[in-house]
């Protein structure tokens, strides 16, 4: 069992024989990610020996680089899921609508005013998924956040809701949603009016 005890540093100095010496000193920076870099200019200037914990937790660095890169691919998969939903909702819905697509258009309804319906039609659609998750999401949180506690009643670690996270992840979605209704849009803009209205 390993236990840590805070005392003055000449108390120490006089405990463990070491008169006027240390034996470690340890250094926080401001980027924990620019520690071995640190490190190394610190040997280069010294000649001390230094070590960053990215060195001496090589394998729990591995990690947190693993859960970063299959964080990213987690979602670039979602984000395309979505896409391939939001698009495939939009083709069902030119097929179906196609009638009063080509309607429209013998009424006078340009090409560009179909493509721009389409597509605020899956910019809307990304926005309200974006939205109602963010929601669940958020929510989920701050129960289990609630729910889950300390033994002392504090919580179990502390949770940052920024609200930029929020507006670049509505921002995201949203352009999600218009990438992907841009062929069915396109499909619908190029519907000739007399065989989509005859069926």
């Amino acid at each position: 069992m390993r236990a840590t005890t805070f005392v003055a540093l000449r108390t120490a100095q006089s405990l463990l024989g070491l008169p006027g010496g240390v034996t470690v000193l340890d250094v926080t920076v401001t980027d924990p990610y620019a520690a071995e870099i640190v490190a190394q200019r610190i040997t280069s200037d010294t000649g001390v020996q230094a070590d960053s914990w990215i060195k001496t937790n090589a394998q729990f660095f591995t990690a947190v680089n693993a859960q970063q890169s299959s964080n990213t691919v987690i979602r670039a998969f979602v984000a395309l899921s979505v896409a391939m939903g939001i698009a495939s909702v939009l083709v069902v819905s030119v097929v179906q609508r196609s009638r009063e697509i080509g309607i429209l258009r013998a009424m006078g309804v340009t090409r560009a005013q179909v493509l721009r319906l389409f597509l605020i039609q899956g910019g809307l659609l990304g926005l309200g998924g974006a939205i109602v998750g963010c929601a669940l999401g958020a929510g989920s949180l701050l129960a289990w956040q609630t729910l889950v506690r300390n033994a002392d009643g504090t919580a179990l670690f502390p949770i940052n809701l920024s609200p930029m996270l929020f507006v670049v992840t509505l921002a995201l979605a949203t352009l999600t949603g218009l990438a992907a209704a841009f062929a069915p849009a396109l499909r619908a803009a190029r519907l000739d009016p007399v065989e989509a209205i005859g069926g």
